[in-house]
C-alpha cells in the first residue's frame, strides 16, 4: 500500500481507517491466483474475456452518447479506474477500448486534441493481488496512458473526491466483502450445512446472502459517488439471475456444485473435517436485475443509463472443456479461499477429487444452458 499523503485514509478496507478517522472492519481478501502457471487466473479467465468483448460495443456507445466534446476539451487528464482488475489480460483490453472510444470522440477536434489529453489509469484490487504479474504484463508498445496500482477493497473509498471520469468493473461486484455470519453458525436458521453458497439453498440462506450483497453495494455506491465527477460514467458487468431455475442451469453454478460434491465426499471419507465443510461458504452472490436497480435508485447518486443482458460467444463455452480444465477454472479464483479454510496441504487433493467428481458427473456439467447470464449496467453520476 502507498504510504504518506491524504490518500492513505481512502484505502480503508485493507484494514485501516475511514475518511473520518473511524475504524472499519477489514473485508475478507482472496485474490485470484497470480503468476503464469496452469492454474493462474491469467490462463483461466477466458470466460471473463468473452464478457469483456461482449461489453466493448456498449462501452463505446456509452462514451459516444454520454460524454460531450466540451467536457473532454476542458480536461487535461481523463482518469479511468478498473476495480477488481486482477492480473490481466482482460483489464488491459478494457482500458484500451475505453481510451479508443474517447479518442474517437475527440476526432472532430483534430489530431492535436488527442495529443493534448492525457490518460491516467488506476488498476485496483486487494493489496494481496499479484500486482507484479499485472505490471510485468502491462502493454509497452504505443501505450497511451499513465498507469498506477491502487491497492485496497472497493468496498470503501479509494480515490480523492470527484477525481474519476470513468469507472469500470467486470465480474467483481458479485464478490461479497464477507460471507454472512449466520450461514456459518450451526445454531442459526440460516446455517448452510453441506452447501457452499446460496443457489439451491433454503430461503433463510438466500436472504442472508441478499442482505450482505445489499450492504456491500450500498458501501460501494456511496464510495463511488464521492469519487466520480459529475457526469462521469461507471460500467459494471456481473453475473445475474432471472430466477432459481435459470441459475441452476448455468455452467457457473454447476462448476461450483462439483466443488460442493467434492468437499462433501472428502468429508464423508474422513479426508476433511466435516464441521469445517459444513461451515464453508463462498463469498459470492448472484443477484436479480431488480435488486441492482433498487440499490442504485436507493443510493440516489447515479442514474441508470442502460441495463441489459450481454450476448457473448460463451454460450458454447462448455463444449471446449474437460474435467481438468474445469478444475483450473474453479481453482484460479478460489484457491486462496479454500487454502485459508482447509490448509495448503489439502489443496491438491481437493482438486484431484474435483476432477474425479467432474468426470463422474460430466453430463451434468456439459449440458449446461450457458456459462451464466451476465448483465451490463451503465451508471451516470448525478449533479451534487
Amino acid at each position: 500500500m502507498a504510504s504518506g499523503g491524504k490518500n492513505n485514509c481512502y484505502m480503508n478496507r485493507c484494514g485501516e481507517v475511514s475518511t473520518d478517522g473511524a475504524r472499519v472492519n477489514p473485508v475478507e481478501s482472496y485474490p485470484m491466483n497470480g503468476g503464469e502457471g496452469p492454474t493462474s487466473y491469467s490462463h483461466n479467465s477466458q470466460y471473463q474475456g468473452e464478457g469483456v468483448n461482449a461489453s466493448k460495443q456498449l462501452i463505446s456507445a456509452a462514451i459516444a452518447d454520454n460524454i460531450s466534446l466540451s467536457e473532454l476539451s476542458s480536461l487535461d487528464t481523463f482518469h479511468i479506474a478498473d476495480l477488481g482488475c486482477s492480473v490481466g489480460p482482460n483489464t488491459f483490453s478494457v482500458v484500451q477500448n475505453i481510451i479508443g472510444a474517447i479518442e474517437h470522440k475527440l476526432l472532430p477536434l483534430g489530431a492535436s486534441s488527442k495529443v493534448a489529453l492525457d490518460f491516467q489509469v488506476s488498476f485496483n484490487d486487494h493489496s494481496s493481488n499479484d500486482f507484479n504479474t499485472l505490471f510485468s504484463s502491462l502493454p509497452s508498445k504505443a501505450r497511451r496512458y499513465f498507469a498506477a496500482g491502487v491497492p485496497g477493497s472497493f468496498h470503501g473509498r479509494l480515490f480523492p473526491k470527484a477525481s474519476l471520469n470513468f469507472v469500470h468493473s467486470s465480474y467483481a461486484v458479485h464478490w461479497l466483502s464477507q460471507v454472512p455470519n449466520e450461514v456459518k453458525d450451526e445454531t442459526s436458521p440460516s446455517w448452510n450445512k453441506g452447501k457452499i453458497f446460496s443457489v439451491e439453498a433454503k430461503q433463510e440462506v438466500q436472504e442472508a446472502y441478499s442482505s450482505q450483497f445489499a450492504k456491500d453495494m450500498e458501501v460501494f455506491l456511496k464510495a463511488r459517488a464521492d469519487e466520480v465527477s459529475v457526469g462521469g460514467l461507471m460500467a459494471l458487468t456481473l453475473p445475474y439471475t432471472k430466477g432459481p431455475v435459470n441459475v441452476e442451469q448455468s455452467l457457473f453454478y454447476r462448476l461450483f456444485r462439483i466443488l460442493e460434491l467434492a468437499l462433501n465426499d472428502m468429508a464423508d471419507k474422513g479426508r476433511l473435517d466435516e464441521g469445517k465443510v459444513n461451515s464453508f461458504n463462498l463469498p459470492i452472490y448472484i443477484p436479480y436485475a431488480e435488486e441492482i436497480q433498487k440499490l442504485v435508485e436507493r443510493s440516489g447518486s447515479f442514474t441508470i443509463e442502460k441495463m441489459q443482458p450481454l450476448t457473448s460467444t460463451a454460450m458454447g463455452f462448455s463444449s471446449r472443456l474437460d474435467a481438468r480444465k474445469c478444475s483450473f477454472i474453479v481453482r484460479a479464483p478460489m484457491e486462496g479461499i479454500i487454502t485459508q479454510y482447509f490448509g495448503s496441504v489439502a489443496i491438491d487433493e481437493i482438486f484431484e477429487k474435483y476432477v474425479e467428481m467432474a468426470e463422474k458427473n460430466w453430463d451434468f456439467v456439459a449440458q449446461s444452458a450457458a456459462f451464466t447470464d451476465d448483465l451490463f449496467v451503465l451508471l451516470k453520476r448525478k449533479a451534487w
